[in-house]
């Protein structure tokens, strides 16, 4: 609600940034006292890249001295000027604007407090994390309906410089707007299908059993409808394309069963899944095609029309590349974009009466930035995130059941969405959608800590993942039925009751609610 600016700076951000640092301190401290096993051997590799992505705007803060800073290249220019000006060259850092390369040190900051904190919620405690993202993603996009109902002088358009004809929600751009209500779309459709998967388990999809899982799914579907809707308002064009992804993503999300997981919907039942929840996508696009027909579809063909024929970005994308060979192989230094791109770019560019301040692709702003090491880490967490949607999609994530896993396919399409709208626009230059990114990237990776100490998912888990109540557990061991009295309670088989003791008691709280 805070982080949709567009550059770095607002009071907004600052607040952000002030709010994370206790959080990383004492998310980061207790990662670092999980037990190193498979899984927090992920979140210690998730650590330790964090702290790399942190150095490496402090290392281009580190002075130089004058032989090897006139040796970077790029400086030529900059040693030209000041011995025009009979100035000496000092000590200097490796950036060229030190202060814009400090505040992109400060605002990696809100990301890497909810990277290190989802990590470590148990799967019960992320789902009620994505109810909140659900939640406030709705409220954005009724804020943008609200928005365009009043008008260009709506007053609640929070930031000066906005697309005052479309809608923006909590964001200064309404690309960010769009790549946020994108990232509704394969959570919410995840959510649907769970619902009616457990809807059908109870035996009739009409009993009474079925009814608070047939109400989650109609509230999921409306979430749908207002998410495409005010999509179709926002009128930005990779968010339309992206929009159709994300819906055939949701289409495949619905056929997502792990190998992990034991398939929750035989026969019968996972068919009549898939067909309701065909049926619910069609009348869900279709309902909201009609809802913006009056409002949306002029605006689109006009935004088509117009930005098509002479669009910018062609321009933009080859001075940042001439501009990123020049500072190879170090940078110019993260959060210098705006005043290094201002001597590539000539009048011809036709930017003249325009102030650039991205380069709307954020793979080439990065590698202009950071030089050999962004792009090097560009493409190790690409490596990543292939490797780790294959697992999550064939294997799914341990001790998680079949509704843990969707949502681990969901956050998956999530992370591919915000990085396909990264290559023409800059959402994650925005703390919100950095926030959004951090918390799939952890989705993907199984919780650490005492949830998963054993490696197997917890009896309350796997009872409350198949509709069965547990009886209530004891302090000494011991469980009581509803209306047997005490008796003692017998280790599963497998031997290993010291670690189903422990869980009996610590793990009380991983049980989906």
């Amino acid at each position: 609600m805070l982080g949709g600016g567009t550059r770095t700076g607002f009071l907004s951000d600052v607040v952000l940034q002030v709010l994370a640092v206790p959080l990383v301190l004492w998310a980061g401290w207790r990662l670092l006292d999980v037990p190193l096993e498979a899984g927090s051997r992920r979140a210690r590799g998730a650590l330790l890249v964090c702290l790399m992505v942190a150095a490496l705007p402090i290392a281009q803060l580190v002075p130089l001295p004058p032989e090897l800073w006139r040796a970077l290249p790029g400086r030529t220019d900059v040693v030209d000027t000041l011995a025009a000006a009979g100035l000496e060259v000092g000590w200097l850092p490796l950036s060229v604007v030190p202060t814009g390369t400090w505040l992109s040190a400060l605002a990696v900051l809100p990301p890497m407090a909810v990277l290190f904190s989802v990590l470590q919620l148990d799967y019960a405690e992320r789902r009620r994390l994505l109810l909140v993202f659900l939640i406030v993603g709705v409220l954005g996009a009724i804020l943008g309906l609200v928005q365009l109902a009043q008008g260009q002088a709506s007053p609640l358009r929070f930031y000066a410089f906005t697309n005052p004809t479309e809608t923006v929600g909590f964001f200064a751009n309404r690309n960010h707007h769009a790549a946020l209500l994108n990232c509704l779309l394969p959570i919410t459709a995840a959510w649907i299908i769970a619902a009616l998967s457990k809807a059908m388990r109870t035996g009739s999809i009409w009993s009474r059993r079925a009814t608070p899982h047939l109400t989650a799914a109609i509230i999921a579907t409306l979430i749908l409808l207002v998410a495409i809707a005010a999509q179709l308002l926002a009128r930005s064009r990779a968010g339309l394309g992206l929009m159709l992804f994300a819906l055939a993503g949701a289409l495949v999300i619905a056929y997502a069963i792990p190998s992990g997981t034991a398939d929750p919907r035989p026969g019968a039942r996972r068919s009549g899944v898939l067909r309701v929840f065909n049926w619910l996508l069609l009348v869900v696009v279709g309902l909201a095609l009609v809802l913006a027909a009056q409002s949306a579809f002029d605006g689109i063909r006009g935004r088509l029309i117009a930005d098509l024929l002479a669009d910018g970005r062609i321009p933009l994308a080859r001075n940042t590349f001439d501009a990123a060979m020049a500072y190879m192989p170090f940078g110019s230094g993260m959060g210098t974009f705006v005043q290094v791109y201002q001597s590539f770019e000539s009048a011809a560019d036709g930017f003249t009466f325009s102030y650039v301040n991205r380069a709307h692709n954020d793979f080439l702003e990065l590698w202009l930035e950071t030089g050999l090491p962004g792009l090097v880490g560009m493409l190790l967490f690409l490596a990543w995130l292939a490797r780790a949607s294959v697992r999550v999609w064939r294997r799914g994530l341990p001790g998680a059941g079949h509704e843990n896993n969707l949502l681990g396919c969901a956050a998956a399409l999530v992370l591919l969405l915000l990085l396909a709208h990264s290559a023409v626009d800059y959402p994650l230059r925005t703390t919100a959608l950095m926030a959004v990114f951090a918390s799939a990237i952890a989705m993907m990776i199984e919780p650490v800590g005492k949830s998963l100490a054993s490696g197997r998912p917890s009896n309350a888990a796997i009872a409350t993942e198949e509709g069965v109540a547990l009886p209530e557990v004891s302090s000494m061991g011991q469980a009581m039925g509803p209306s047997t009295g005490f008796r003692a309670a017998t280790p599963p088989s497998g031997g290993w009751p010291e670690a189903w003791r422990a869980r009996q008691h610590s793990d009380r709280t991983d049980a989906p609610g």
